[in-house]
């Protein structure tokens, strides 16, 4: 008989917890934001693959990584948006002249105004084309970004076709970026650039 109680009194319990809320084994969790980025920038000598594009994913739109972003765009850099978004914004043309300035700038307003942000390039859609001082990758991205002013979370997923050239002193920096809508409905990291221009 000491047996059955034992397992009589282990059914109870268990069954009291379960009841309860599982002791607190299977309580929600509010979600948590990621991490924030690495803290250091790292050396344009690793590479677009090794360095440039960790460093977009890790800095890009954050206070305490607008020097390094700004860092990987060549002076010669241009920024190209998906036709569409070209005309989706029209009569204004935040477009026009986009160059590393100017991205710097957008860069350095977003930092400025969100509360989450986190940068993705999950893969890339196609083969690079590479050559000894000049790569152009075809990334999907995802960026995800809530404001101070907005808590929600909002989606951005394209395409980006990104060349990089490495220069004279050794270092890797971003010369060309071309944007384009993805396969989803979600908008363009184009479009969020335009949103920031002044």
């Amino acid at each position: 008989m000491p047996k059955a109680r034992l397992y009589l009194w282990i059914v109870i319990v268990g069954a009291g917890c379960l009841a309860a809320g599982a002791c607190g084994l299977f309580k929600t969790r509010s979600p948590l934001k990621p991490p924030p980025g690495g803290s250091a920038c790292r050396s344009l000598a690793g590479g677009p693959t090794g360095a440039v594009i960790p460093n977009t994913q890790d800095f890009y739109g954050r206070i305490s990584g607008l020097t390094c972003y700004s860092s990987l765009l060549d002076t010669s850099f241009v920024f190209h948006p998906d036709p569409q978004d070209s005309s989706q914004v029209l009569p204004q043309t935040p477009y026009v002249g986009w160059n590393a300035v100017v991205e710097g700038d957008v860069n350095s307003k977003i930092a400025n105004l969100q509360d989450f942000i986190e940068v993705r390039f999950p893969s890339e859609y196609t083969n690079p084309i590479i050559s000894n001082d000049q790569e152009t990758h075809f990334y999907d991205y995802q960026l995800r970004l809530s404001y101070k002013s907005a808590p929600d979370t909002v989606r951005y997923s394209g395409r980006a076709d990104i060349t990089f050239h490495r220069g004279t002193d050794g270092q890797w920096r971003i010369t060309d970026w071309a944007d384009h809508r993805g396969a989803v409905s979600d908008s363009t990291w184009g479009l969020l650039r335009a949103d920031h221009r002044s």
